[in-house]
């Protein structure tokens, strides 16, 4: 069967019409059969038709085009110029040209023989040879008659069985989704199916007669992808080749296309077979792959990290840059690719500052194939790095691995300063004259130094582990305190005074700087206080510089200003964030030194206002440093009034939050990504949900032929089987747009439109198959919304004909009405069919949740309804009780 093809080339159009002539609209001739050239070879193509023919019967005044389409489909007799032989026939309409049919009109055999005609001139259809030949019975022997006869009627068998194998292969190839095309050794198309019309938008007339680069090239086609085709093509080769197909209204598609030559019984090629098939969405889809694979590429070749992928042999297949720089290749990235690296350990060993243990780890790594994460290496030069391991698998078969490595020399090296300032302040902390208390999440005391262990009364070993409040906090201060202790989670810091016992019970006021604690990953751990015993400095007015001692041991940065907002005092911290010295900020306000073009108008205007004001600010702003260089802060302050109530002074702590900016930019990247992927997914899903369908369909129509064809050999129960196959694909079909359509429900923008749900629901119960024994009813006017009248039609059409569906009481109704109130409407949907359980009211709306044996059910269409009305921000619920029917109610805003 795959070796059959169309024969309905020019050489068959010949066998079949050898006698024909097409004529164009300007009446020049195009197209000569090819023993009408034999029979007036003076006749030649581009001749005009009316000078070398004319209308004998029926009499026409002029042989133009309108005059021959007047005589179109009637016998119609053509005399000559050298009036020597006349022909008839008829005449056809083909695209924009006319064709004419037929035969000369000879009356003896010496008319054939002076025209040096044989059999094999005439058509096999044409009865003029028999009539000649019965005319000149006395010359033919009865022999050559019957042999005659004989191969008169194997070539009707002959033509019998190739008109029936081209039946059946047109209607394969006319139903085929992808476009196919036949055409001739030349090139030039003679048939094509309708998908091939509906893929290019030409109609046939406009594709026949053309070759099939004429009809798809364009702009965007490719020569080498062009050349792949046509090469192999005029080689008598078969080709398979992807390349851009021009359509008719200026746009294109990719297109897969497969050619494969049809040959004669001598190995000549006498047609070409052709499938097209629509490849757009795969490649848009490669496209978007190497685009990602490009940006990915990229993204680590110029990685702050060194990167290198190797394959199962140890082979490098990625090395970046940074890889280079830190193991002092010479090479360009690129250069290593391919390269055997199972010696690497060995001579990378030199680098580091133990190398036996480099070389043993790294061997015992590779030979785990577990994960290993931030392991930290120490090189001869005081280097440190970060290296991290991780095995590739896949379908659990060992494929290479990726490692990485990050220079953590400037971390380390800061961590040892840290380490040392530590150990610097601790000395300081512990010989201060200001009391210092470190509690955790519960209150409890974690470190106190020397100087709060005199103020209290308690030695250090008898406050380490005791709860603070319980210590030394009356009731009401406890109540104040834990405030405080509520400001400390969220990352506030702040100063108050408290009174409180000691020891002795004697009552103390103590002021206290109260800040958050943090951990090194900078994670709250507690509280850090510095405490002053101010009983008997409470009523001097110089406490302010009291509490500029306690904000200098800050870990946050600290400003003290005058009322007029101009600096007096910055802490260390404040000093090292910005840069600037406290002889550098003494009598300038810090805006006018801190701010600069990217910090908001707003929020200096709120922080003016604020300060006018005398009320507290808390704001987040932009600030440069000394050099010029952005960072973020986080300010707090209040005004500090003397017992007149009036501003004397101003108190701010500013805190760093450039790391927590840098991460909530890093979280708005990564939501867009997020949002990028879920659309790739979407797309994705509607080309699945395409190849599931394509062979579904081809499915079903194999079975309809199975069936056609054979239906009468097969038994009763077999095409009874068929059906069941079939029914099997419908619903298959339906499962498949049902959860297309779920997904989609969500991911589309609604339109808000005025819907007429009475149309709406009237247009359902016209297109929707009623069983007979069932009546739908519409028992009011029903509303009119602002939706999306799809939605609205896909939310009716599935509650409606899942209640048609489980009816099987005769007779059967479904009742439509609807209800008015003040800010939504509630239109219900009563059958008298099966019911639903009570337990079984909330799982109906589910996916795939079916609780009938209906064949009609997905288990999506009341998941569809649910979706669609969360969708605006309604509600449904359900009224039933088994066996007597159910009730749905849909609440819908105005």
């Amino acid at each position: 069967m795959k070796n059959l093809g169309f024969q309905f080339d020019e050489n068959s159009f010949n066998k079949l019409f050898p006698f024909y002539i097409l004529i164009d609209s300007n009446l020049k001739i195009i197209g000569l059969g090819k023993s009408l050239s034999k029979t007036f070879p003076s006749i030649k193509l581009n001749d005009n038709f009316a000078s070398t023919f004319e209308v004998k019967r029926p009499y026409i005044e002029n042989s133009t085009t309108d005059g021959l389409k007047t005589i179109i489909d009637q016998l119609v007799v053509l005399g000559t110029t050298d009036d020597s032989v006349d022909l008839r026939g008829q005449f056809q309409e083909y695209k924009d040209s006319i064709l004419f049919v037929g035969s000369p009109w000879f009356i003896s055999m010496n008319q054939v023989i002076e025209k040096k005609l044989t059999f094999h001139d005439f058509a096999f259809h044409d009865p003029l040879l028999d009539l000649l030949h019965v005319l000149k019975t006395q010359e033919i022997t009865t022999q050559e008659l019957k042999e005659l006869l004989d191969r008169i009627n194997n070539q009707k068998k002959d033509l019998k069985r190739d008109q029936q194998e081209l039946n059946r292969l047109s209607l394969v190839a006319s139903a085929n989704e992808n476009g196919v095309v036949f055409t001739r050794p030349d090139g030039i198309i003679f048939w094509c199916n309708d998908a091939f019309l509906k893929l290019t938008g030409f109609s046939k007339e406009e594709i026949i007669g053309k070759t099939p680069v004429e009809v798809g090239k364009c702009e965007f086609t490719n020569k080498e992808d062009l050349n792949k085709m046509i090469d192999p093509f005029f080689k008598g080769e078969t080709f398979d080749v992807e390349l851009v197909h021009g359509r008719k209204d200026g746009s294109y598609f990719w297109t897969k296309t497969k050619g494969q030559p049809i040959l004669d019984s001598a190995g000549n090629v006498i047609q070409y077979f052709a499938m097209i098939e629509d490849v757009t969405e795969k490649k848009n889809a490669d496209f978007k792959l190497i685009e990602s694979e490009d940006r990915l590429s990229f993204l680590i070749l110029n990685l702050q990290t060194g990167v290198i992928l190797e394959d199962e042999d140890r082979r490098v297949l990625l090395v970046n840059k940074k890889f280079c720089s830190m193991f002092d290749f010479e090479e360009e990235p690129d250069l290593l690719i391919g390269m055997d690296y199972s010696n690497s350990v060995e001579d990378l060993k030199r680098f580091f500052k133990n190398p036996d243990l480099y070389v043993a780890r790294l061997n015992s790594i590779l030979k785990a194939k577990e994960p290993v994460y931030n392991e930290e290496l120490e090189l001869v030069d005081g280097r440190f790095f970060e290296r991290s391991y991780i095995p590739i698998f896949r379908d659990g078969i060992y494929k290479g691995n990726l490692r990485s490595y990050v220079d953590i020399t400037l971390k380390k090296n800061h961590q040892t300063l840290l380490q040392n300032e530590k150990e610097k302040y601790s000395s300081i902390i512990a010989n201060m004259n200001l009391g210092l208390v470190e509690v955790d999440q519960n209150d409890c005391i974690t470190l106190v130094n020397h100087s709060f262990s005199e103020i209290s009364g308690y030695s250090m070993e008898e406050l380490v582990g005791k709860n603070a409040s319980d210590l030394f906090l009356t009731k009401e201060s406890k109540e104040f305190v834990g405030t405080k202790n509520i400001l400390r989670t969220q990352r506030v810091s702040d100063s108050y005074e408290i009174q409180i016992k000691n020891k002795t019970g004697e009552n103390r006021h103590w002021l206290i700087s109260g800040a958050p604690n943090y951990d090194i990953n900078g994670k709250i751990v507690g509280s850090i206080g510095i405490h002053l015993d101010i009983t008997e400095q409470k009523e001097q007015e110089e406490k302010i510089y009291l509490l500029s001692l306690i904000a200098e041991k800050n870990i946050n940065a600290v400003v003290i200003s005058d009322a007029q907002g101009n600096t007096e005092w910055v802490n260390s911290s404040f000093e090292k964030m910005s840069g600037y010295t406290k002889e550098e900020l003494v009598g300038i306000k810090p805006g006018n030194l801190l701010q600069g073009k990217e910090t908001n108008p707003e929020t200096i205007r709120y922080l003016k206002d604020q300060i006018s004001k005398g009320q507290p600010f808390n704001c987040e702003i932009v600030n440069y440093t000394k050099t010029g260089e952005k960072y973020w802060v986080k300010i707090q302050g209040q005004a500090l009034y003397n017992k007149k109530g009036e501003i004397v002074r101003y108190f701010a702590i500013e805190e760093n939050i450039s790391n927590k900016k840098l991460l909530e930019n890093q979280r708005e990247e990564l939501v867009a990504r997020l949002a990028k992927t879920n659309k790739e997914l979407e797309d994705y899903a509607q080309i699945v949900s395409h190849d599931l369908k394509s062979p579904l369909r081809s499915i079903h129509s194999l079975i309809s032929w199975i069936k056609e064809d054979s239906d009468k050999a097969f038994s009763e129960q077999t095409l009874g089987y068929f059906s069941m196959i079939e029914n099997k694909v419908e619903k298959m079909d339906h499962l498949i747009e049902g959860i297309l359509t779920y997904s989609k429900i969500d991911k589309e923008n609604l339109t808000l439109e005025s819907v007429n749900t009475h149309q709406i629901i009237q247009s359902i119960i016209d297109i929707i198959h009623i069983p007979k024994h069932v009546t739908i009813a519409i028992k009011n006017t029903l509303p009119i919304l602002m939706a999306d009248r799809y939605r609205i039609q896909q939310l009716f059409q599935n509650i409606i004909g899942n209640a048609v569906n489980y009816i099987e009481r005769d007779p059967g109704y479904v009742e439509i009405a609807s209800e008015e109130y003040v800010d939504h409407y509630v239109i219900s949907v009563k059958d008298n069919g099966v019911g639903i359980a009570k337990e079984h009211y909330e799982k109906v709306f589910k996916t795939f949740q079916s609780y009938t044996k209906s064949e009609h059910s997905t288990g999506l269409g009341l998941a569809i309804v649910k979706k669609i009305i969360e969708a605006y921000n309604g509600k449904i619920w359900i009224e039933s009780e088994l066996g007597e029917g159910s009730t749905f109610f849909v609440k819908l805003n105005k």
